[in-house]
């Protein structure tokens, strides 16, 4: 990523440890979803008493989102540290889908999240010379506490703990994006449009609407790790996100294949939001459809776009941005509104909803593991 919420860069003496960690993002994502749908329909069985929708979220927010997050802050990490992290992503894995649980599974389960913090977070807030950019260190150390929650849940200590904790981690990664995104697109689109326009971009941030957000979405956070509830916090966040939002031209963004995709993310992780809590305050609909618009739509648009642009980066291709972003974009949109309106024919529109998602990452692989070949 660029602007001041950047890791310390790579030097040549460390390994690539975005290859690795977003090919197994993507191919988790391409692959785990049918796998849910499956179990979902009765064709495989399911995880024996845990909750089957909850440990979707978890896989998708602990498991995928966790990796991409990986993959961008592990920058100088040595070859041994690389391996152990992805080994212990890769337990991970296995003992949410084989159903390994208690003491066992609480320890498999808080390797990585712990290791993400250690090399990742830690060396980031010493990093930080901005208290803006302060909030990302405590918030990957939070994925820890939502994992821990999840883990709770499942071996009964905490009522609702497994629900509670995936929808702490959701909260965890729709801050990182808005922060980020308050990072990546501003100093990307003042590149754009002096390309396009000669001029300098103005306007780029309103720091008092990204505290909005980081208020928002971690008071969310604070609430349902408590189990208190949504109460509009993330109406709060997606709102103030949104409002941000319109100072970067993000009509101009459209026809660019790094910048548009991302854009249009962070526009449906805010509408995902606020749908979310109309749903919940005014009884429309279930809010776990309308939620999707903002995972499906928003993090997992931002999280695809962002692996390939910062893979293009880091490969030393700036400027060569990967066609597969719109290709990208235009499945996941499709999925997102399949999935959202997935309760007027869910035997239908489920299956499809996933068919588009994993093609799209599916893509995102293909692309980068093609562009290393001919590296």
């Amino acid at each position: 990523m660029t602007g001041a919420a950047a890791p310390l860069p790579r030097s040549g003496r460390f390994p690539k440890a975005h290859r690795p960690f977003f090919l197994a993002a993507s191919l988790y994502a391409a692959l785990s979803v049918p796998l849910w749908v499956a179990e979902w329909a009765g064709w495989l069985p399911g995880c024996g008493g845990c909750d089957p929708v909850a440990r979707h979220a978890h896989e998708m927010l602990l498991g995928f989102a966790a990796a991409v997050l990986g993959g961008y802050l592990f920058t100088k990490v040595s070859r041994t540290r690389l391996i152990l992290a992805l080994a212990a992503w890769a337990a991970a894995r296995i003992g949410a889908w084989t159903g390994l649980g208690g003491e066992a599974g609480l320890i498999v389960s808080l390797a990585y999240p712990a290791l993400l913090f250690a090399f990742g977070g830690w060396p980031f807030l010493k990093a930080a010379k901005l208290g803006h950019n302060m909030v990302f260190a405590p918030t990957i150390a939070a994925f820890a506490l939502a994992e821990a929650l999840y883990q709770a849940g499942r071996m009964g200590l905490i009522d609702g703990g497994e629900r509670r904790g995936a929808m702490t981690a959701f909260c965890l990664v729709a801050l990182m994006i808005l922060v980020m995104g308050g990072r990546v697109i501003p100093a990307g689109m003042a590149g754009l449009v002096r390309k396009e326009e000669a001029r300098e971009l103005f306007d780029r941030n309103r720091p008092w609407a990204e505290w909005l957000c980081v208020i928002g979405m971690g008071a969310e956070a604070l609430a349902q790790s408590l189990g208190l509830g949504t109460f509009g916090a993330m109406a709060l966040a997606g709102a103030a996100g949104l409002w941000r939002q319109r100072c970067w031209r993000p009509i101009l963004s459209l026809g660019d294949s790094s910048l548009g995709p991302i854009q249009v993310g962070h526009f449906l992780l805010c509408v995902g939001l606020m749908a979310a809590a109309a749903s919940d305050w005014l009884g429309i609909g279930p809010a776990t459809d309308a939620l999707h618009l903002a995972t499906i739509g928003g993090m997992g648009l931002v999280t695809a776009a962002m692996m390939l642009r910062i893979d293009a980066i880091r490969e030393r291709r700036v400027g060569q941005w990967p066609r597969a972003a719109i290709a990208c974009a235009v499945l996941l949109v499709g999925g997102a509104d399949l999935r959202a309106a997935a309760s007027l024919a869910p035997d239908l529109l489920i299956p499809a909803s996933m068919a588009l998602w994993s093609l799209a990452f599916g893509l995102v692989a293909w692309s980068m593991a093609r562009g290393w070949t001919r590296s």
